[in-house]
């Protein structure tokens, strides 16, 4: 009878053994899915800096203007290192963000397609305006035609009845500068005048009247005008930041550097042809030609307002 009870109790213990490693087999793999789970897709793109700030890295790639940090921990090291190695080369990266966040929480090598694409899509050389854009007025004749075509632009903002679509996404200052700029001068071009761009770059704040945004860069229309001395003078055309007319780019960048919403400075900026989609921060370009990424951006944001964030992906739309 006892070796009964014996044998009776080791069978006991060997299904409680197997049990609790079972369950610990299980426990595994439900954290291992939430990681998985708590991961978001950023998708391939090239970052253009990095730089230490306390525990973390400040990053920043091509188009976004948010800034994204990754925190220098061990277990970062490597994708540290990705990230620097592809900032000095100017090659992508496959970027995974913590849900919910605008922290780094994975780094993937590019497949041989995405260097390939990118190689072809940055370019260090301006390109040539078509023969329609070369055509058009570099320089509007007036005052009165700049505030009405300020109005125009003003009008197609997300949120107002005048808008087409896709609208301006004006009310969503947080990212999208980019799409908003491109969408501005298509607004211009169609209405016989082009413009250059002004971009930004630094610890950049700006405050909507309401909320603080941080960008690691800005971008907005450049336009030329005549005052009524007939002097040419040039202003900037962003109601993101200015809903009230157009600003000298003096008063633009002052805009950009709200001290009120905290440290903030600018590094450098520089002016571009108006066909220049985006410009890095060392001058490598990227074109937009046929607004495929501009209304796709647009979209995505359309239904945004205010200072909300992270930032929806627009890897979908190309870049």
């Amino acid at each position: 009878m006892k070796k009964i009870l014996l044998s009776l109790m080791v069978f006991v213990s060997v299904l409680s053994i197997n049990s609790c490693s079972d369950s610990n087999a299980n426990q595994e793999t439900v954290n291992s899915q939430s990681k998985e789970v708590a991961m978001k897709e950023f998708g391939r793109t090239v970052p253009v800096g990095i730089n230490k700030e306390g525990t973390s890295y400040k990053v920043s790639f091509i188009l976004s203007a948010q800034p994204y940090e990754i925190k220098d921990i061990k277990e970062n090291e490597a994708y540290i290192s990705m990230i620097s190695e592809a900032v000095k080369n100017e090659s992508p990266v496959h970027i995974f963000l913590k849900a919910n966040s605008n922290e780094i929480a994975k780094v993937e090598s590019p497949t041989l397609e995405d260097i390939r694409f990118f190689k072809s899509a940055l370019t260090k050389e301006e390109r040539t305006g078509n023969e329609v854009s070369r055509k058009l007025a570099s320089v509007i004749p007036d005052l009165a035609t700049l505030n009405s075509l300020f109005s125009q632009i003003k009008n197609q903002s997300c949120g107002t009845s005048t808008a087409s679509s896709p609208c301006i996404t004006f009310r969503y200052p947080v990212d999208g500068c980019y799409a908003r700029a491109h969408k501005m001068r298509q607004i211009l071009n169609n209405a016989g005048y082009e413009c250059e761009k002004q971009f930004v770059y630094g610890n950049l704040r700006a405050s909507t009247g309401t909320c603080c945004v941080s960008w690691v860069y800005h971008v907005a229309v450049l336009v030329s005008f005549k005052n009524a001395s007939g002097v040419v003078e040039k202003r900037i055309i962003d109601p993101s930041l200015n809903a009230t007319g157009p600003i000298t780019d003096t008063a633009w960048r002052a805009a950009c550097t709200n001290s009120t919403c905290g440290s903030t400075s600018v590094s450098s900026y520089a002016n571009t042809a108006g066909n220049v989609y985006y410009r890095s921060p060392s001058g490598s370009l990227l074109y937009d030609n046929n607004l495929v990424n501009t209304n796709c951006t647009l979209t995505a944001f359309s239904a945004l307002s205010g200072c909300s964030a992270p930032v929806p992906s627009t890897a979908h739309c190309g870049f």
